[in-house]
């Protein structure tokens, strides 16, 4: 698209909350305000503010003029992804505190961050301290008073039709290659913020299926992701305006899918896949898109305030290597929305380390595990990047709201690994539980549910265990570490540490929860954490289950973590047949391991049936229980491995289809099938 070629600028007004607003209100008329986009719970008459929890509603939206009410809460994420709908030639104007007092402001936003019995007013404030400070030293930043002069500044607006740059139209190009050239040829495209990617995707979209294509299937972590891509693939088809979420161009579908849903069988196939987003899709997910289609299209922003791509790039790329060796990669680096070396786009990505790049690292023979106080970090640049380049680089969805909580919230812990003068390895956990008896009665009757403390509240209300929430528990949340130097033992030694730590102050429980896979899974069961509770909803965007594991610190700890594992195996046979249906097999087979199967004990009867099973005799429809016993028996006592045993416990545990068994596990058909599980008890 061509845009405005002028640059954005940031004005921030201080002072009075009610005095910058009839200031701007003399500079700009209402009607051109009420044009562009007012975060803010409250605005003017005749202005439609947007809170700053549905801002990402706005998402796609080009705007004149952008004002934020930061005197109502400074949200970080809120602040950057409204800026990114700011035009070239625009204003960004900012309602604060002037810059001198804002670090000392009590900020409605801390609200979010201070879980029970946590007030505001017991955060830090050295997010703000260090955005003053970066803010005050940018030139791009103009601070005024309510008594200013300044002219302020709106985007023009851009010419009407849609019109690409040279470099996407040479990805749209990219994208129509994959469609009608040799299969198996997938293109990643990546991108910052602002240069075009979804615009390539709809107007490539768009041209495919008027010339012919039968289906394009877009793939994203949410319906808020492509409504960009859909509108301008709606408007290259001259029918602006409509967005849903499966519509019909030329004699084609246009289609939208869930990463879990787009696992399933869909009889027309699922075309031309485009995975928008794709940094936030697991890799796993990622990968078995590959099995799915032989023409593909990953998309994925490398700098952003949704998430970053940086993780996506090192560890997918690998993967497609393997499986597709021919992929072909594209970058799109020039703005489409605002001009080059826009100060703004500069401004907040210092302000909110989205353009942290990981150093290099070489393997080192001495790596030191220290604590560090968030004060450090908040007067140490260097170091702060590093961290957080390093949390950007393991985990999708971290975001400018992640910064704030690890320089205010007194409850976060943290945890660095160095190798020399190079972070490499982090570990970011938070306090939770130790509730007094009042709360803890009110929590189990379902009269509260204060503020954070994901463990101990999910644990006792989902789970029976009641007690924990009694208990300390440290949660971790993130463990992070460089690239170059995984499986060297860094993150575990990150994790006994911090078990060590909260040992030494009398914590009871170290705890996690986590979207389950095979490689975590392992990670967490060698650190001695045992799975305790299983979600039964499937996570949209990861299609993983959440996976809750506990390990106890003491006496205490240690009893409740034995009697949660014991009964959380007790129940999972049966809701492996239920709720859990869907659970990887693999997964299932492992979680079933050191399960105690008393209350599974095989008959002669039974055993004398599935002897007549695996000599062909018997079907193993005809023994039902046998076979549903002996499987469970063989996972509990590890004595098969895990691929070979898991698409039988599918079949006969988890009670899927013989044909979807087989498709999952490529598997010929249902009389492979059935021979596998003769010999499964017939080696036995």
């Amino acid at each position: 698209m061509i845009r405005d070629a002028a640059t954005r600028r940031l004005v921030l007004v201080g002072g009075d909350e009610d005095r910058a607003e009839r200031w701007l209100l003399r500079q700009l008329p209402a009607r051109q305000l009420a044009a562009g986009l007012w975060v803010a719970e409250s605005a003017p008459t005749g202005i439609q503010p947007t809170p700053a929890a549905k801002v990402s509603q706005c998402l796609g939206g080009e705007y004149p003029v952008m004002v934020y009410n930061a005197h109502q809460g400074f949200h970080p994420d809120a602040f950057a992804a409204a800026v990114g709908t700011l035009r070239g030639g625009g204003d960004c104007l900012v309602l604060a505190p002037a810059l001198r007092d804002w670090p000392g402001f009590a900020d409605p936003d801390k609200a979010r961050f201070a879980c029970y019995p946590r007030h505001p007013a017991d955060m830090h404030g050295f997010f703000l301290e260090r955005l003053a400070r970066i803010w005050r030293a940018d030139p791009a930043v103009q601070s005024v008073g309510p008594d200013s002069d300044l002219a302020l500044r709106l985007a023009a607006t851009p010419p009407v039709g849609l019109r690409l740059n040279d470099e996407q139209q040479a990805a749209v190009a990219a994208v129509e290659r994959v469609a009608h050239g040799h299969a198996r040829r997938p293109l990643v495209l990546t991108a910052d913020r602002g240069r075009g990617k979804s615009t390539v995707l709809g107007v490539a979209a768009a041209r495919l299926l008027a010339g012919g294509l039968k289906r394009v299937t877009v793939v994203a972590p949410g319906r808020a992701a492509v409504g960009t891509l859909f509108r301008h693939a709606l408007a290259a088809a001259g029918r602006p305006g409509e967005v849903v979420a499966d519509t019909s161009i030329g004699g084609g579908s246009l289609c939208f899918r869930l990463p879990a849903d787009c696992m399933r069988h869909e009889p027309d196939g699922l075309g031309l896949v485009m995975v928008d987003e794709a940094a936030a899709v697991p890799v796993a997910i990622l990968e078995r898109l590959l099995t799915a289609s032989n023409r593909l299209v990953f998309a994925s922003t490398v700098h952003g305030y949704e998430g970053s791509g940086r993780g996506f790039e090192l560890r997918f790329r690998s993967v497609l290597q393997q499986a597709m060796p021919q992929w072909r990669a594209m970058r799109l680096s020039a703005p489409a929305r605002w001009a080059e070396d826009d100060p703004l786009e500069a401004l907040v990505n210092e302000t909110f380390l989205l353009d942290a790049e990981l150093a290099g690292a070489q393997p080192h023979e001495v790596v030191n595990i220290e604590a560090i106080e968030p004060s450090t970090l908040a007067l140490d640049e260097v170091l702060l990047r590093s961290v957080f380049a390093l949390l950007i680089n393991a985990h999708y969805q971290t975001r400018p709201s992640d910064l704030r909580q690890l320089l205010d919230n007194p409850d976060v812990h943290l945890w660095l690994a160095r190798a020399g003068d190079t972070v490499v390895g982090v570990l970011l956990a938070s306090d939770e539980g130790a509730f007094d008896p009042g709360m803890a009665a009110q929590i189990l009757s379902g009269r509260r549910r204060p503020h954070g403390h994901l463990l101990p509240q999910s644990l006792a209300v989902h789970a029976g265990l009641d007690p924990i929430l009694r208990l300390r528990t440290l949660r971790i949340q993130r463990i992070a570490v460089h690239p170059e130097l995984q499986r060297q033992g860094i993150g575990r030694r990150l994790l006994e540490r911090a078990a060590e730590w909260a040992a030494r102050r009398r914590y009871d429980l170290l705890g996690t929860a986590y979207g389950v896979g095979p490689s975590l899974l392992s990670f967490w069961q060698a650190a001695g954490l045992v799975a305790v509770r299983l979600g039964v909803r499937v996570d949209p965007a990861s299609a993983a289950h959440s996976l809750f594991m506990l390990r106890g610190l003491c006496t205490a700890g240690n009893e409740l973590v034995a009697s949660a594992r014991h009964d959380f195996q007790a129940g999972l046979p049966w809701a492996l047949a239920a709720s859990l249906r869907d659970l990887d097999s693999s997964l299932a087979v492992r979680l079933l391991r050191g399960r105690e199967c008393s209350d599974l004990a095989l008959s002669v009867a039974d055993q004398t049936a599935l002897r007549r099973t695996a000599e062909g005799v018997r079907q193993p429809a005809t023994a039902e229980a046998a076979v549903w016993k002996a499987v469970l028996n063989l996972a509990a006592r590890g004595a098969r491995p895990a691929r070979e045993l898991a698409p039988i416990l599918a079949w006969r545990v988890q009670r899927r289809s013989p044909e979807d068994v087989c498709r999952e596990f490529s598997i010929a058909g249902r009389r492979e099938l059935e021979a596998r599980l003769r010999r499964l008890f017939r080696d036995t």
